[in-house]
């Protein structure tokens, strides 16, 4: 992940309220206000904003005559090299400092942005399908800060610091194997084709609000985020569930990465056995020595909890890989096939096809879960 390094000098730190500044030609003009953008990782690889998006900028000052400063304010990269407000030009107040608070996507509905609180009601991620993301709040500011670097570019203004409100999960699909020789000659080869995937019983609308940590008058200042009882930076969800559904009527071969369900956001919700799930159907056909002896076609559901993953928590990405591992539907009620058995495709048993877990960590924040379904 890029590292941000800002600095901001003494003088930027000495005033404490603030005002809208119109142009005045008796009056030396005062800078005028741009912004300065870095993320974790949004719609492009690395930590900066993308130049193609807009974000919305609410701002503060003592000395305003209006409730806001920016109220709603629709920000966008010049082409240039500065972000800055579309549609009209603001200016920093000669003897006040601003407080800034700015959110993406511009303009959704369902948000509240006060100056110690953000609050989203009811919102419908799966509608939305689109990454949710807040600021820090920049406290205290005077004139615009330089960004020294983030590693990609170097920017004019306030310092925005965007963070994800909601999680991210994606599912891959790998085959072990589909060929193997015994030491006694036996040759078995498999075809395995999924038929579908459904991620069952998810919470798709909640809610959540954010609080400051701290209330200084200067500086960037982080949010507290909601929790559960068990300290899972999560939403609080409204029914009813809703279920994705993913790959279909898909051959699986070895060695590729299928996308059993594309990358989606998701509400960060705790996780409870019994109403998160994968549900995978699959068709194996067993042929030994070059004759088919085994046609099963048959699904298997998992809880998506476990212990290592009891949420999926704001600003993670969960990876879950389905390893399909063939022998272990061999319709011989689980025990290995020996030289003469006699396979009854007509009666074949899968209790030993097991899903379970092994979790790994990757994410946004460099924090997030890879997990591998052995099927």
């Amino acid at each position: 992940m890029k590292q941000v390094l800002i600095f901001i000098s003494a003088a930027a730190l000495l005033f404490a309220s603030c005002t809208k500044i119109a142009e005045n030609g008796s009056v030396a003009q005062q800078p005028e206000i741009t912004f300065q953008t870095a993320t974790h990782v949004t719609k492009v690889t690395g930590s900066v904003f993308p130049t193609t998006e807009t974000f919305s900028v609410y701002a503060w000052t003592e000395a305003s005559t209006i409730p806001y400063f920016m109220d709603n304010v629709t920000v966008g990269y010049d082409g240039v090299s500065a972000w800055k407000p579309q549609g009209a030009t603001y200016y920093w107040p000669k003897y006040s400092t601003v407080d800034f608070i700015a959110y993406y996507p511009t303009g959704m509905t369902g948000i509240t942005v006060a100056e110690n609180k953000i609050t989203y009601d009811n919102i419908d991620v799966n509608t939305l399908q689109q990454d949710i993301m807040y600021t820090d709040k920049a406290a205290g500011f005077s004139n615009n800060v330089d960004l020294m670097s983030d590693g990609v570019n170097a920017y004019n203004g306030v310092p925005l610091i965007f963070r994800h409100a909601l999680a991210k999960v994606k599912y891959i699909v790998e085959l072990a194997y589909d060929h193997k020789q015994e030491a006694d000659g036996t040759v078995t080869d498999w075809e395995v084709k999924i038929n579908s995937l459904t991620v069952n019983s998810v919470y798709t609308k909640g809610s959540c609000v954010l609080n400051l940590n701290t209330t200084p008058a200067e500086g960037i200042i982080g949010w507290t985020r909601p929790t559960d009882t068990d300290g899972n930076f999560v939403w609080t969800p409204a029914g009813p569930f809703a279920s994705f559904a993913g790959i279909a009527n898909q051959d699986i071969v070895p060695g590729t990465d299928y996308e059993a369900l594309a990358e989606r956001y998701v509400l960060p919700q705790t996780l409870t056995a019994g109403n998160q799930q994968i549900t995978v159907s699959l068709t194996i056909k067993t042929t030994r020595n070059g004759v088919l002896v085994l046609n099963e076609t048959f699904s298997k559901t998992v809880d998506i909890v476990l212990p290592a993953i009891p949420a999926w928590e704001m600003n993670h990405v969960y990876t879950y890989r389905l390893r399909l591992t063939p022998t272990a539907s061999n319709g011989n009620g689980g025990q290995p096939l020996n030289p003469g058995d006699v396979v009854d495709p007509d009666d074949p048993n899968v209790d030993d096809v097991i899903i379970t877990f092994d979790p790994a960590i990757d994410g946004w924040d460099n924090v997030g879960v890879e997990t591998v379904l052995n099927i």
